[in-house]
């Protein structure tokens, strides 16, 4: 997917810890599916893409299960929250790659910042892997490097600027639901309490 209204999208930047995986890639190696094996995605991060999609699938049958059967559609509910748990639990303890662990970004719907140990030649391409808290969902992204510039006072650290060119439509979603819900978590947490004007 290719966002022509980066900028729009842009304004609706947030600071945000998340896990990211990150790997400079050739032109020629650029494919529609971001998650293709020749990417070498950490098995950790591929199951919970795998099980996004699949909530992803069912979440419209829920309203259609709850109107015939609120009982049944109340326990499936709880059947997938024990499966999340056990899933983040595997991963957690799992000997790979540790999604748990955050870094400082600033994430859009049209594309990400970061720091990192090494500049990025500008227009190259880069794929990414990143986790969303507290949901542990999974995105792979691939994106073109549009700033690259050292931190003033840190001479081998770099802040990198990259847009989104590869988003699959379900992460899109999904990555705009995770902006939503961390703003209004924000708004919330800043907004004064109603009694505090009276």
């Amino acid at each position: 997917m290719l966002h022509d209204d980066i900028n729009r999208r842009d304004f609706f930047r947030l600071e945000d810890r998340v896990h990211l995986i990150k790997r400079p890639i050739e032109k020629h190696l650029i494919s529609e599916d971001p998650y293709n094996e020749k990417f070498c995605i950490p098995k950790e991060a591929l199951l919970f893409s795998q099980l996004r999609a699949l909530e992803s699938d069912a979440q419209s049958l829920m309203p259609l299960i709850a109107d015939t059967n609120n009982a049944v559609a109340t326990y499936l509910k709880t059947i997938d929250q024990k499966i999340d748990c056990i899933t983040r639990y595997l991963v957690s303890d799992s000997k790979g790659e540790n999604i748990a662990k955050k870094e400082n970004v600033s994430l859009s719907e049209g594309g990400i910042s970061f720091v990192h140990h090494a500049p990025l030649e500008l227009d190259s391409y880069i794929h990414i892997t990143m986790v969303l808290f507290p949901s542990y969902s999974s995105i792979s992204t691939i994106g073109q490097v549009k700033g690259s510039c050292v931190l003033e006072g840190l001479p081998t650290i770099y802040r990198i600027g990259v847009e989104f060119t590869v988003l699959l439509e379900n992460d899109q979603k999904q990555l705009s639901r995770h902006i939503r819900r961390k703003q209004s978590l924000e708004l919330r947490e800043h907004s004064p309490k109603s009694g505090e004007n009276r």
